[in-house]
């Protein structure tokens, strides 16, 4: 655990990193980003939010117009700091866990099953349709589901719905016209 020397020195960087040449200021994001192990280190020590808040603005670490950063506002830049970080770590865990090693050192135990790395992240696939439906009739008299169109046909359909439309335009300006 810090202490509060060590916090108090990890502030007075953070504030002299937020402060830009000709009175700019760094962004909030990367701010946190490069000092979250401050972030961490309060909470660890017991710090709130609001506790972190007020520490920053009495630094000089402010939001627009010198108001002091909302807690909502701290609270998920440090959440997206973390979040973006965490990757890194749990790849890191990842190959340490499912190392060749580990996996060798598995196999060799009698009785045990080995166990595969994880794989990795892959988009969700549609669910297969029941076989019912895969093995259904072609015949369009006798099946339930409308049939798939092709470019061909739909542009027929197409053709049929704007001619129905003209059809029935027409029959109304005649109706007003007399």
């Amino acid at each position: 655990m810090l202490s509060n020397k060590e916090l108090e020195a990890g502030l007075k960087a953070m504030t002299e990193d937020f402060h830009l040449p000709n009175g700019g200021r760094k962004r909030l994001s990367r701010l946190v980003a490069s000092h979250l192990w401050w972030f961490d280190a309060a909470e660890r020590r017991g710090m709130s939010w609001h506790d972190m808040v007020g520490m920053l603005t009495a630094a000089g670490v402010n939001g627009k117009g010198g108001l002091p950063l909302s807690v909502g506002t701290l609270s998920s830049t440090v959440w997206r700091a973390r979040t973006e970080k965490e990757p890194v770590v749990d790849n890191q865990r990842r190959e340490q866990s499912f190392g060749s090693e580990a996996i060798q050192s598995r196999a060799k135990s009698p009785g045990k099953a080995t166990r595969r790395p994880a794989a990795p992240l892959r988009q969700k696939r549609r669910a297969a349709p029941p076989q019912d439906v895969i093995d259904a009739p072609t015949d369009r008299r006798t099946s339930r589901s409308s049939p798939r169109l092709t470019d061909g046909d739909r542009a027929e359909r197409a053709n049929k719905d704007v001619l129905a439309f003209m059809d029935r335009a027409r029959k109304v300006r005649r109706r007003s016209e007399v």
